[in-house]
């Protein structure tokens, strides 16, 4: 066997390694493939490089249009499923706000029948706490309530009528003139026709007996509950113009200027004045005493002064209503008892009231009388003086 010796001194390529041998094979190897490469380059082929695009082409096509349908499809299912849950969203909330508009529909009507309910209850105690006979309500609540009701329309509807009646229906009114001769022939012509008694008929003032002999002469027809129909109401507006007399004639045109008409005019004016007071009073006796005058009352449309009589017979009167009245009483609860002693209270209170207006009336007679009789004491005393006036110059005159 021949031993392996090693040699020093070698050459580098008996340092490397066998792996660094084959890498260097390889490099010298690529190096000498470019550079035969170099000296010998192939021609470009065209036709295969546009088939190869047009190939490519088709196929980026192809993925795009895929792509786009695939994306047009999703985006017409998320919208279709977009509106559809829109739709659905807004049915639920128009479903929603019907039943709250529902609900507060029904809940306002069962809160308005509730109130109504309550509303109705409350009336219905009120009433019958009112006129109920378990609460003790006096005699006929209802009944007398009605009558004080029409009391009260019919001293409304008089309120100021006695003036306008003095002015419409008295020939002889204050502020007045009017032919004496006239008005004293109608009144002349009524009585013999209504009026006219049997000694008037006897002595030849009139033909015949009237359907109301010296009704217009008499101070009680005055006082006579009548309708406003009757012919005694009439005979009260014929015994009120008695009493006042026949009109003033009027100023003629032509001496309207003159002294002797204002000395006339200033005679009336103080006439009238004196007269007025009077003749309102017998005027409102007249409409308190007649019935339908000025207005539609209740109870019958009596007159106020008979509605205020059976007012005052019903607690002071022995009538059959009296009686009703007693014996409700009898039986009524201390409630009832107090309610009828108000409304007792409260007729003697409204009687009052009329007796006031009444004295004041008779204060302004009274006021009128006094003013008359200065008057005519004024003109007696001018009167005396003129006369003493007179005489002395006589005196004077005679030897």
């Amino acid at each position: 066997m021949r031993k392996k010796t090693t040699r020093k001194g070698g050459s580098g390529n008996d340092r490397m390694s066998p792996g660094q041998r084959r890498l260097m094979i390889g490099l010298t190897g690529l190096s000498v493939a470019v550079s035969a490469y170099a000296w010998d380059c192939p021609p470009y082929d065209e036709l295969w490089v546009y088939q190869a695009f047009g190939i490519s082409l088709k196929t980026i096509t192809a993925a795009i249009q895929s792509m786009d349908a695939s994306l047009s499809l999703q985006l017409q299912y998320q919208s279709e499923r977009l509106i559809s849950a829109i739709a659905v969203l807004t049915k639920q909330k128009a479903i929603a706000a019907n039943q709250i508009s529902d609900g507060l529909r029904n809940t306002n009507q069962t809160m308005s029948v509730s109130l109504s309910a309550l509303s109705t209850a409350d009336r219905v105690k009120q009433a019958r706490f009112d006129y109920g006979g378990e609460f003790g309500q006096g005699y006929s609540p209802c009944y007398v309530f009605r009558t004080r009701q029409g009391i009260t329309n019919s001293e409304a509807d008089q309120q100021g009528a006695a003036v306008a009646a003095v002015r419409s229906q008295v020939l002889a009114a204050p502020g007045r003139f009017a032919n004496p001769v006239t008005a004293e022939k109608d009144m002349l012509e009524q009585h013999n026709k209504l009026f006219c008694t049997q000694d008037q008929a006897n002595s030849g003032l009139c033909p015949s007996v009237g359907s109301l002999p010296g009704a217009s002469l008499s101070v009680g027809t005055l006082f006579k509950p009548t309708d406003n129909s009757e012919d005694l109401t009439v005979a009260k507006l014929a015994f009120i113009n008695n009493l006042a007399g026949l009109p003033d004639g009027e100023v003629p045109k032509g001496g309207s200027t003159s002294e002797a008409a204002a000395s006339y005019q200033q005679a009336k004016i103080q006439k009238d004045a004196i007269r007025s007071s009077a003749l309102a009073s017998l005027k409102q006796i007249q409409i308190e005493t007649t019935g339908g005058e000025t207005g539609d009352h209740s109870d019958g449309d009596l007159p106020l002064s008979q509605q205020y009589a059976n007012e005052v017979k019903r607690y002071a009167g022995n009538t059959d209503e009296y009686r009703d009245w007693s014996r409700v009483l009898a039986g009524q609860n201390e409630r009832g008892l107090m309610v009828e002693l108000l409304k007792v209270k409260a007729l003697d209170l409204s009687i009052q009231e009329r007796q006031y207006r009444q004295w004041e009336r008779m204060e302004a007679q009274l006021a009128s009388l006094a003013a008359a009789k200065l008057k005519s004491g004024q003109r007696q005393a001018d009167s005396a003086a003129n006369m003493a006036v007179q005489q002395t110059a006589t005196s004077k005159l005679k030897p």
